[in-house]
């Protein structure tokens, strides 16, 4: 993600709208996190001038995010001063509400770190602090937080937590990177803890998890510091681990 301090824009090329106009793109890298649209009839090359503006704002504060878009609406994040704050525009740029979800980091290049995850009516992002916050994606009222990274004991990489929470069907996967547990997943509706991976315990790495299956299993994937890990998304705590390297 690069440093963006206070600006969002928006670019359609040509007579070409906006991949947000017609589908949904509620997460980072878009809706399978890889960042492929489904979209067809996209100019295979932009004009000599470049993509018209179709609008731009000012005053997101600092970040190192990108915007995810659902049900019409554009989601980001941005800090100002200690805390950070999610900002919600229409297609047309019109802010409909910016709201302060809780303490950011401050430290080495303070910014937020998270693009929001939109999914069904609720939005979540996890603060370089390493709270999962879940809010009401069209009040912006939070539903539930939890501070995993104090509760898995964690450990701050040097820019602090960075991570774009992957939401599997009933689950919010995060990485506290903790001494207790590297990796958890909280139910998406009320923040529970439904299992924690406390075989792994090292650190995480600027890593956003992805969902697969594999050989008849459902896996979590994400880095720890050092290693490559896939993990049984159905564990209950026991036997998570299925594969690191």
């Amino acid at each position: 993600m690069h440093k963006r301090w206070g600006v969002f824009v928006l670019l359609a090329a040509g007579v070409i709208a906006s991949v947000c106009t017609a589908a949904d793109w509620p997460q980072f890298r878009g809706p399978d996190r890889d960042g492929k649209s489904a979209e067809t009839g996209l100019l295979k090359e932009w004009p000599q001038a470049g993509p018209e503006l179709v609008w731009s704002v000012e005053g997101l504060g600092a970040g190192y995010e990108s915007a995810a878009i659902a049900n019409g609406l554009v989601y980001t994040t941005g800090k100002h001063g200690p805390d950070g704050y999610i900002f919600y525009f229409d297609l047309d740029g019109k802010l409909k509400w910016k709201i302060r979800y809780g303490p950011e980091w401050t430290k080495s290049y303070p910014a937020t770190r998270t693009t929001p995850t939109v999914d069904d009516g609720k939005l979540y992002l996890f603060s370089g602090l390493g709270t999962v916050y879940c809010l009401d994606a069209k009040t912006g009222a939070e539903v539930w937080s939890r501070d995993v990274f104090g509760e898995f004991d964690g450990q701050f990489p040097t820019w602090g937590m960075s991570e774009c929470l992957l939401v599997d069907g009933s689950k919010v996967i995060a990485t506290p990177g903790g001494k207790k547990a590297s990796v958890v997943a909280l139910n998406k509706n009320t923040g529970d803890v439904l299992w924690a991976c406390t075989e792994l315990t090292k650190g995480s790495a600027y890593c956003n998890p992805l969902a697969i299956e594999y050989k008849g299993n459902r896996m979590i994937v994400t880095m720890s510091r050092d290693s490559v890990v896939g993990i049984n998304a159905a564990t209950e705590s026991r036997d998570c681990l299925l594969y690191t390297s």
